[in-house]
């Protein structure tokens, strides 16, 4: 009998072990995917996007917002944040980044009513690394308000790269501070900004500082103040490349008073164009408030006004200003530096800008890029990929 129990067990342990050595599923993270590029973490939650911000080992992997999530403090689960909800700085005091950045992959919906106060590196992501995408993600409606800076509504520090991405809403701070991003010193292409910014220093529609950086076919539409180095687009551009954008306001401010940059030191901007909303005291920009680089195939329309060195195109100019355009009649500013004063109608007609070079779309003498296009007689240049992705 005992034989007969001694061989019935030695049948039962083979099969225990076959059934152990059965691959089970990993305890799912998120609301799916393995965090691969083929196969990224789902986010459709924002219980999932907490989880992601308190989870800095998946910071390098791959992620899909795959719902509109709503981050309004009075929901269940929401609040007010004192940092950044993903990649924030430990240390909120310190203006050197203290945290784990963000190096992965963020492709998604949209995010709204992301509501915080606190002090340095606020936005969605507080820092993101030179390898990090964000790509395809809106912010709608956020409110920021920092005691310190580098803040911006998407993204306070940005070393990587911010493609198709746009935001609304207001951001407050002290320095370094933008509608999109606060620091740039990686890529923005194809975004746009209509967040109120306003601040002291280095304060921008679109980025407060750019470092290095390009900011590629961007555009920014909210109001901007500021005290120093303030821009409708950016705040100050310092080696960096601006290409193809342009952004929206009036201006006024004291001295160098110029709206696409508060500021541009050996960079370039090329094929970007301001049409108002800007307010500062020193180095304010309608295009450029003080340039230092290259400015190119750009105009102006907004009103200007100030104090001291106060241009249609640009308030100071130390380098090269070339095939820009301003509106006389509505920027209230006479004949200066940075550029010929046009007339409205002068504005409106595509001659005016193909004379000088400018690519625009359905002709090929000046290039095949496709940059531009103009309702002749109704209104300004506009980019056309502004126009297509209607």
């Amino acid at each position: 009998m005992l034989k007969g129990r001694n061989i019935q067990m030695c049948g039962v342990i083979p099969f225990l072990i076959a059934v152990y050595a059965i691959p089970f599923p990993a305890h799912a993270r998120y609301s799916g995917g393995s965090g691969t590029t083929l196969d990224p973490y789902q986010i459709a939650t924002a219980a999932d996007l907490i989880l992601l911000g308190d989870s800095p080992e998946d910071y390098d992997k791959h992620f899909l917002l795959t719902a509109d999530l709503d981050l309004d403090p009075h929901l269940p689960g929401r609040k007010v944040w004192t940092k950044a909800l993903i990649a924030p700085n430990s240390d909120a005091g310190n203006w050197s980044f203290q945290g784990t950045p963000f190096s992965g992959v963020f492709d998604g919906h949209r995010i709204s009513h992301l509501t915080s106060r606190g002090e340095n590196y606020l936005g969605v992501f507080g820092r993101l690394e030179h390898r990090a995408e964000i790509k395809n993600l809106g912010v709608e409606d956020a409110n920021l308000v920092s005691s310190g800076g580098y803040v911006g509504g998407l993204v306070g520090d940005n070393s990587g790269s911010v493609i198709h991405c746009y935001s609304t809403g207001a951001v407050r701070g002290s320095d370094v501070l933008g509608g999109l991003v606060g620091w740039n010193g990686g890529t923005a292409a194809n975004c746009y900004s209509a967040a109120a910014v306003s601040g002291r220093y280095h304060v921008g529609g679109l980025a407060g500082y750019d470092y290095y950086g390009t900011v590629v076919q961007c555009f920014s539409t909210g109001a901007v103040r500021g005290t120093d180095y303030v821009g409708g687009l950016l705040g100050y551009n310092y080696y960096g490349a601006t290409a193809q954008c342009f952004s929206t306001g009036a201006v006024r401010g004291h001295y160098d008073i110029g709206g696409l940059l508060g500021s541009s030191h050996f960079g370039t901007v090329a094929d970007c164009y301001s049409t108002g909303a800007v307010q500062g005291t020193a180095y304010v920009g309608g295009l450029v408030g003080d340039n230092g680089g290259s400015v190119i195939n750009c105009y102006s329309v907004g009103a200007v006004s100030g104090e001291d060195t106060v241009g249609g195109v640009v308030g100071d100019n130390r380098s090269t200003v070339s095939q820009c355009f301003w509106d006389a009649q509505t920027s209230g500013q006479t004949p200066k530096r940075g550029g010929p004063g046009k007339t409205t109608p002068q504005m409106q007609t595509a001659g005016t800008f193909l004379d000088a070079g400018w690519d625009f779309v359905g002709e090929t003498e000046n290039g095949t890029e496709d940059i531009w296009w103009i309702l002749e007689g109704k209104g300004y240049p506009r980019l056309w990929w502004e126009i297509a992705a209607k």
